[in-house]
């Protein structure tokens, strides 16, 4: 834009340059181009300001409270208040104007009624000759007021003149003039046909206003005229003022040739005028008069005529209000109280949009300071609180929130050194369960656990003994999380003591019903009375194909052994509960191909959308359906057909599955395994 405004700027100049040596030029067309390329340029970088205006003021909430409130309560104010001027000025204009018509029509009311005494004196002396009409006509010369004059007219016997123009004209012949000075009685008068019964009032003769009576009267057989004349001049505008303290000019304006010299001439007088009045206590107005052509008869349509007026305000007020009795004071004082209240009332509006504004702003800005304190990490900021509002409130759900997100940050911090004391706890615990199956001959083995939490409370282990035997552990704690995974770190070293030290005990042989025994006895001391476990060892010798168990009260493992399905359930209730139980153990003959599976309740127990369990009847089919697979496929796909059961669900509970499988051949050694 910066662009186009340089090339407008260039092209007015060079097309102003041009007009001013070829003005005929074509090229003058250029300043045209220029110019209404720079008001384009006006207009975008007038818009532009009005932008940085609105942003740079409207940015702060206390601005626009303040824009506001002079658009919703000053400005409304303000135009009220001019309207009310301008009405009390037209109120008051016409008040002045009627003022000043009153005094005018009780001028000629005078001068009438000075004239109609003169021709009623006439007429109750019962005069009959001329000599006798002049003495009263010069007797009445000191009731008139100064610069009247007073002429006893005579009409001439001719015809009357008609002209289309003027009307009738009638000539006169003066026969005596009061003052003589102020006629020339020499000079032939004429006046119009239409006033011989008899006028009084304003009229405008050879461009002058006048007050004119004319009377008829008759001297024996002779008609007469008493004409009485005041002019409208500054003298008698001086009279007015000083009776009545109205300011009076006279102005016309004639419509013709010379409209634009006599307008110039107008305004110059209205200006001058106008400067020389004191306009603050004063009412100015432009009344229109309406005098009659002293010609025509008619009222003045071709010429605009009137009068400047210039009326104290005090003036009105004594002529309308004073002079009616009791009513003058009245109106004075509720004038008064009434403007005292509306100031007052004003005063006190103003104050309080104020201390209102003052009250709102402080508040967003103490709220403003504390979020960029926030925002600084200045957590311990608190921002002024009284609890006097709603925004007072606000502060104080601030400060709330930022004790809040103190509190959340040292929650946070704390969760942070939970959750790596819980990685460190599932990292060790991790190192408890076997990192891979040991190689037994002759058995396929496969074992997983699966946490519902971070940890597990589900334990399994191989415990090998040389190359052809091995001990086989699941278990189950109570509960879950931290203090199951905990009991569990327990419930391992127990195992693993007490089996390792049977096992160097003379040949090594010790019942499986007692370990568990001594382990249900070793959980009941040093475990809370509600916590227990459930679990199930087994050992298993692949030289002699046996298996001996025991379980203490946990999920049944299953035996499928010639296509049938076995639960292992000998031995007896959960350890850690009672101190003294005796337990079952069982010995069982295994063959080529048998299928032993151990699992969880976490397995049986999982729940799909529908809240069914997967349950052991779907387990003991699966096992059944898929014996052919290796031990470790057997377990993935247990692990899998859960996983789909339960869908977009949450896993509830930890789910550990183990697999042995005896070999059909006992020769092989280590994983993997060969199949059958």
């Amino acid at each position: 834009m910066l662009k186009f405004t340089k090339i407008s700027a260039i092209l007015f100049i060079v097309g102003a340059l041009i007009g001013l040596y070829a003005p005929a030029s074509f090229f003058n067309i250029l300043e045209g181009i220029g110019f209404v390329g720079l008001l384009v340029s006006l207009v975008y970088y007038g818009y532009g300001l009005l932008k940085w205006l609105k942003r740079r003021l409207l940015w702060k909430v206390r601005n626009k409270v303040i824009i506001s409130y002079a658009f919703v309560g000053i400005i409304p104010v303000l135009i009220l208040a001019f309207i009310g001027w301008f009405a009390s000025r037209l109120v008051l204009g016409q008040l002045s104007a009627l003022y000043l018509e009153d005094e005018l029509e009780a001028i000629s009311e005078i001068l009438h009624s000075v004239n109609e005494r003169i021709v009623l004196d006439f007429y109750e002396q019962d005069v009959q000759t001329q000599t006798n009409l002049s003495s009263l006509l010069q007797a009445a010369q000191e009731n008139l007021p100064p610069k009247t004059s007073l002429r006893l007219l005579r009409p001439e016997q001719q015809s009357a003149v008609r002209t289309p123009s003027e009307g009738d004209l009638r000539p006169v012949q003066t026969v005596l003039a009061v003052p003589q000075e102020t006629s020339d009685q020499s000079a032939p008068l004429v006046i119009p046909d239409w006033i011989r019964e008899g006028f009084y009032g304003l009229v405008r003769d050879s461009g002058s206003l006048y007050f004119r009576s004319v009377v008829p009267v008759k001297v024996g057989e002779s008609p007469f005229l008493v004409f009485l004349e005041l002019p409208f001049d500054q003298d008698l505008m001086t009279e007015i003022t000083q009776r009545t303290s109205i300011h009076v000019a006279t102005f016309q304006i004639p419509r013709g040739s010379d409209s634009s010299e006599a307008n110039l001439e107008a305004e110059f007088s209205l200006w001058d005028f106008f400067s020389r009045q004191e306009q603050v206590a004063n009412i100015l107005w432009i009344h229109p008069l309406s005098p009659v052509d002293w010609i025509s008869g008619r009222k003045l349509s071709q010429t605009v005529e009137g009068v400047v007026l210039s009326v104290p305000l005090w003036t009105l007020y004594d002529h309308y209000f004073t002079e009616t009795v009791g009513l003058g004071p009245f109106v004075l004082y509720w004038i008064a109280i009434l403007g005292i209240m509306f100031v007052i009332v004003e005063a006190v509006s103003f104050f309080i949009g104020v201390a209102i504004a003052r009250s709102i702003t402080r508040s967003i800005h103490n709220i403003y300071a504390g979020t960029r304190n926030i925002q600084k990490g200045n957590f311990d900021f608190r921002i002024p609180n009284q609890n006097r509002d709603q925004l007072d409130s606000m502060a104080g759900a601030f400060n709330s929130m930022a004790e809040s997100i103190v509190q959340l940050m040292a929650e946070v911090s704390e969760r942070e050194w939970l959750e790596k004391e819980i990685e460190i706890a599932r990292e060790v615990q991790a190192q408890l369960f076997p990192q891979r199956p040991p190689s037994v001959v002759g058995l396929q083995l496969a074992g997983t656990c699966l946490p519902a939490r971070r940890v597990s409370g589900d334990y399994y282990d191989f415990i090998p003994y040389g190359e052809n035997r091995m001990d086989t552990i699941i278990a189950d704690i109570s509960g879950k999380g931290i203090s199951a995974a905990l009991l569990m770190a327990g419930l391992q070293s127990s195992v693993r003591t007490h089996i390792i030290y049977s096992s160097m005990q003379s040949d090594g042989v010790s019942e499986i019903s007692g370990a568990v025994s001594e382990i249900n006895r070793q959980m009941y001391l040093q475990t809370p009375p509600d916590k227990f476990a459930t679990l199930v060892l087994t050992r298993i010798d692949t030289e002699k194909l046996t298996l001996t168990y025991c379980n203490a009260g946990h999920n049944p493992p299953l035996l499928l052994s010639n296509g049938e399905i076995r639960l292992l359930t000998k031995g007896g209730t959960v350890a850690g509960l009672f101190e003294d139980r005796e337990y079952e153990e069982e010995t069982l003959q295994l063959h080529h191909n048998d299928l032993v599976v151990f699992y969880t309740d976490g397995v049986v127990e999982s729940e799909d959308v529908n809240s069914e369990q997967f349950g052991e009847d779907r387990l003991i089919e699966l096992v059944r359906m898929n014996s052919f697979l290796t031990a470790e496929d057997i377990q993935t796909l247990i692990l899998d057909q859960v996983s789909t059961w339960v869908g977009q669900g949450d896993q509830k509970d930890d789910i550990t599955v183990v697999v042995l499988k005896v070999e059909k051949e006992t020769g092989n050694r280590g994983l993997p395994f060969p199949r059958d």
